[in-house]
């Protein structure tokens, strides 16, 4: 048979995600349904609002000493950690309990307004504090200390994309996508798959077209999580140094990353700095990237947009004017 694209949808980790094989093989069903259940896996190990997972276990035995954890968790743990080192903190994925006393103690599809407000939990000391989480690689344990809660949602969600794109990629070109986080293996018959950049002010048009024959691009927003808390509005990006939702001046930032587990850490820190120091977290680490302020101004940051770069010849082409009084640099 020749080659053929073929598609495959499903819902998990609390998104939409899709997955597409370029390929000449006679059975692709079989991988890309290989990569609904991969995913089903990371979910059911991984999410903090399923009591019966690993992570939801490890949390819940905070202050009890070292927990016996799977190959899985403590995989995605021991990257979390690295990124929040990597990152000075700003990425820290300790921020459990600053989340849920924002409000978001509860899958989003569940949360309404008044569950929002009524969910305050009884005041406690809580930490933020990647430093304090302890992993024990050869008795494959993790230690928490009272009052530490991991979440691991957007890191988690990385590293699933990066490992099924590897999975799908022994079988030819592949693109996975979950949520916008998105991990290309390799271009499909030669050429770039196609990636539009979306406009977070007017969902249904693009900023512009992001070309890419491999690597990652992931994007991170306060506009997608949004409620409200007390009559304040409150979004999903916990800021570690306040333990509050970001108050940056940034809006959506879109990252171009090697993995998409890295672009997931950098837009996040990205978004929280701001965009005069996201702008210089980015470019001081070679990557691309989109940033939106909350006004609907748009800059692009980074050579590699316009050009070749180590993630496979990104280009942006096409960028629009329609945002009010947008600043293209």
């Amino acid at each position: 048979m020749g080659y053929t694209l073929s598609e495959h949808r499903f819902r998990a980790m609390n998104t939409e995600v899709a997955a597409w094989l370029w390929s000449d093989i006679a059975h692709y069903a079989v991988w890309l349904h290989e990569v609904e259940a991969f995913f089903g896996e990371v979910e059911a190990e991984l999410s903090r609002f399923r009591t019966d997972s690993g992570l939801s276990r490890l949390n819940a035995a905070a202050g009890q000493g070292p927990q016996p954890v799977s190959e899985l968790l403590e995989t995605v743990i021991s990257l979390a950690l690295k990124a929040a080192g990597e990152s000075n903190g700003l990425f820290d994925p300790t921020v459990l309990h600053a989340l849920r006393q924002a409000g978001y103690d509860r899958s989003f599809e569940l949360l309404t307004d008044e569950a929002g407000r009524s969910s305050r939990l009884a005041e406690r000391d809580t930490t933020i504090n990647w430093r304090a989480v302890e992993l024990n690689p050869i008795l494959g344990t993790a230690t928490l200390p009272a009052g530490v809660g991991l979440d691991l949602g957007g890191i988690a969600k990385g590293w699933a994309v990066d490992r099924a794109a590897e999975m799908l990629g022994a079988w030819g070109a592949a693109m996975v996508d979950a949520g916008g986080d998105i991990r290309v293996s390799a271009a499909a018959g030669g050429e770039p798959w196609p990636i539009g950049i979306q406009n977070p002010f007017d969902p249904a048009r693009d900023l512009g077209v992001l070309t890419l024959k491999g690597g990652a691009v992931v994007t991170s927003t306060v506009g997608r999580r949004q409620w409200q808390r007390d009559q304040q509005p409150m979004h999903h990006l916990i800021d570690p140094r306040t333990g509050k939702p970001s108050q940056s001046d940034l809006h959506t930032v879109t990252v171009l990353a090697p993995t998409a587990a890295s672009a997931e850490v950098a837009a996040k820190v990205a978004l929280i700095l701001g965009s005069d120091r996201g702008r210089a977290h980015l470019m001081a680490r070679g990557l691309s990237g989109v940033l939106v302020d909350r006004t609907g101004r748009v800059e692009v940051v980074g050579e590699p947009m316009v050009g070749e770069s180590m993630v496979g010849e990104p280009v942006i082409e096409g960028i629009e004017t329609w945002i009010p009084n947008p600043t293209l640099t």
